[in-house]
């Protein structure tokens, strides 16, 4: 099983037509639709709830498996329940932004799943309509790491975290935190058999930067720290990668020993190649993050609403994440022992400030190419 999270290098699904944007639907009852969320007193919201059955919800989206199990463990059921169509649009993620920028007053999506950095900018101008508990009622469950970040116009679907990933069969005694790891990849103990996330490549090197900022500088803001640590095993290291499959094939195809990586993939190809990799959350915590999910103003919003809210829920939750050994922003999901092991908990994620990451980013990238890319 592939594992992409919102990866632009995997396979996508053959695009979708922006246009023509809507069909019109055969009309579900309200009352399917009243029972997909928790009672909402009044009649305003029985008429919105009709109202968002007549029209389907044209929500963005990636590619690969990440696809797949949204449309199996998340809009089949709600389809099912709600009566209420949904179509995903897949394709680049960056140009899904591009679109919804360019197309204010028709936008393309009703809800919309994209980057973290382009969710600041959306937000910033207005893009997204408020999540409120009213609208939203399983909100309410979501850890705050997850969604007070964002204003009350966003919140994460999911999360992933990049750790340590390694090969069992060379290195018998991997390292337990970042520490261990740069001080020990720095004396040259792992070779030249280090890789590590490239910064300009959008493969969540500056959540990987921040954690190291966080562990040898005290702070994460500190990322003078952190450039510090990863120059320190700059000549151990051999690719800095630009995809998210990377970390995986480096360690299967033997090129690579330990490097960054992310947890679920690590686990699937562990359990594909009977233990030859594995998967490390360091000690002072992983680099969490996720796709965070809005609904747009001036879209069919009363159905983005409630495809949202059935996404935020425990069973949406849990079918999906189980499927794709992620980690569920609801405090209420009860993973099975198996995941349970392997996901680092919502209390240990580290999760970093989003709009510091795309105020600086540029800055950063500059830094890297004039000190680390050379």
């Amino acid at each position: 099983m592939k594992h992409p999270i919102l990866d632009t290098n995997a396979k996508a699904a053959e695009p979708q037509p922006l246009l023509p944007r809507r069909r019109l639907l055969k009309s579900a009852s309200a009352g399917a639709m009243l029972a997909a969320v928790p009672p909402v007193v009044g009649t305003m919201f029985a008429r919105s709830a009709q109202a968002a059955s007549d029209k389907e919800v044209v929500l963005s989206m990636s590619g690969g498996s990440f696809m797949t199990n949204w449309q199996t463990k998340v809009i089949d059921p709600f389809t099912k329940l709600t009566g209420i169509k949904v179509k995903m649009v897949s394709g680049n993620i960056k140009a899904h932004a591009m679109q919804l920028r360019a197309n204010r007053n028709d936008p393309p999506f009703d809800l919309f799943l994209g980057d973290n950095a382009d969710f600041v900018s959306l937000i910033a101008a207005g893009t997204f309509l408020p999540l409120s508990e009213s609208k939203v009622p399983n909100i309410k469950d979501i850890h705050p790491k997850f969604k007070d970040g964002w204003g009350g116009h966003a919140v994460g679907f999911d999360y992933s975290s990049v750790g340590l990933a390694y090969r069992t069969d060379r290195i018998k005694s991997p390292p337990a935190s970042w520490r261990e790891f740069v001080e020990r990849a720095a004396a040259g103990e792992f070779g030249k058999k280090v890789f590590f996330n490239s910064l300009p490549s959008g493969v969540r090197g500056a959540e990987v930067l921040l954690a190291l900022s966080r562990a040898f500088g005290g702070d994460p803001k500190n990322v003078d720290a952190g450039f510090a640590a990863i120059k320190r095993f700059k000549p151990y290291t051999f690719k800095y990668f630009s995809s998210f499959n990377d970390p995986v094939v480096l360690l299967t195809n033997g090129e690579g020993d330990i490097g960054t990586g992310w947890d679920g993939r690590t686990y699937v190809a562990h359990d594909e190649t009977g233990g030859k990799v594995d998967w490390i959350n360091p000690k002072e915590g992983a680099a969490s993050s996720g796709p965070p999910l809005g609904v747009v103003k001036g879209g069919n919003s009363e159905g983005a609403y409630a495809l949202l809210n059935y996404a935020l829920g425990v069973e949406a939750q849990k079918a999906f994440c189980e499927a794709m050994f992620y980690g569920s922003p609801n405090t209420k999901v009860v993973y099975s022992p198996a995941l349970a092991k392997r996901i680092p908990a919502l209390k240990d994620v580290q999760v970093s400030d989003e709009k510091f990451m795309a105020e600086n980013l540029a800055a950063w990238i500059e830094r890297w190419n004039r000190e680390i890319a050379v």
